[in-house]
């Protein structure tokens, strides 16, 4: 649903149509009258990105396509076919894709004179036992959970505007705006939570002040820890944490495992660390002038510098 994962559910057009209106496709590749791999892709001003709020977009190949075979010969088709969906893309001035933790063998887009770098989140594999999940939390995060039950009563929301405040506030907190429009936010609220791949869950104290709010989107495979906003005046209540908790508890009944979509805040990464996920890693490949690559690569050196967080 939301990117692609390792049993093959490919992003849905309709996600797509509302982070991309009008701006994707997708390649694929067959072999007689199936599609054996496909590849979407969002197409701005001649240059192939990745779109808002979405953290993978593929490419996705039959499974099978995967399994070893003598020889090495599952790479040497794997090679065939990434080959065969970057030629098919769209002509592109650039190229930025976040490829699934699926996508391990990255020496043919090496090879197609792509760069790439790793990206990393944690991830829960096995959500059939929550309390076993529990028992695997960090001191601290059990302590802020129990805390938290204490000071706020968890409720599911269809209202978007319960977390889109949040994120506004959690970033003007940051001395930053938050990047996306919110209308895309909204629309993608609404459209998950109708189609039964979303919900929103808030919050709130006993006089109504609302403290956090988590949205997570799901399939029957993966569910992805989307979004989460914290008003500053109540980051210590452990409500964010108690949140996630229960996301995670929720998603248990309706997928496999559960994303937590990683980040790249050091502060971020370490709240969910805390939560026992295992570390899994997504590549991202571009390709690009050598003044863009320059840029990249000097853009994290400005950032610590200006002491910007990304």
């Amino acid at each position: 649903m939301h990117g692609l994962n390792s049993e093959g559910n490919t992003i849905q057009p309709w996600w797509l149509e509302i982070v991309a209106p009008g701006q994707w496709g997708e390649v694929v590749v067959e072999k007689g009258n199936e599609v054996i791999a496909r590849l979407p892709y969002v197409l701005d001003k001649g240059k192939i990105e990745m779109p808002p709020l979405t953290q993978t977009l593929g490419p996705w190949m039959k499974p099978e396509i995967r399994d070893f075979l003598p020889g090495n010969k599952h790479l040497s088709n794997q090679k065939e076919i990434v080959s065969d969906l970057l030629g098919k893309l769209p002509k592109h001035k650039s190229l930025r894709i976040t490829l699934d933790s699926v996508n391990t063998y990255i020496l043919p887009y090496r090879w197609l004179e792509c760069n790439y770098y790793p990206t990393f989140s944690y991830r829960i594999n096995n959500l059939s036992n929550p309390d076993k999940i529990y028992a695997n939390f960090h001191n601290l995060a059990k302590k802020n959970i129990n805390s938290a039950r204490k000071k706020v009563n968890v409720a599911e929301s269809s209202n978007p505007w319960d977390i889109i405040g949040l994120l506004h506030k959690t970033f003007k907190n940051q001395g930053r705006k938050y990047p996306v429009k919110d209308e895309i936010v909204h629309r993608l609220i609404e459209s998950s939570i109708s189609k039964k791949s979303g919900k929103l869950l808030i919050a709130q104290d006993y006089e109504g002040n609302l403290h956090s709010s988590v949205f997570i989107v799901y399939d029957r495979n993966v569910c992805y820890y989307l979004l989460s906003g914290t008003d500053p005046i109540y980051r210590s209540s452990g409500a964010n944490s108690l949140l996630l908790w229960e996301a995670i508890k929720f998603a248990s009944s309706v997928s496999k495992c559960f994303d937590f979509e990683g980040s790249n805040i050091e502060s971020i990464e370490a709240f969910i660390k805390q939560f026992g996920g295992e570390l899994i890693t997504n590549y991202v490949i571009s390709k690009q002038t050598f003044i863009n690559d320059f840029i990249e690569l000097t853009k994290p050196r400005i950032k610590r510098i200006i002491g910007y967080k990304n």
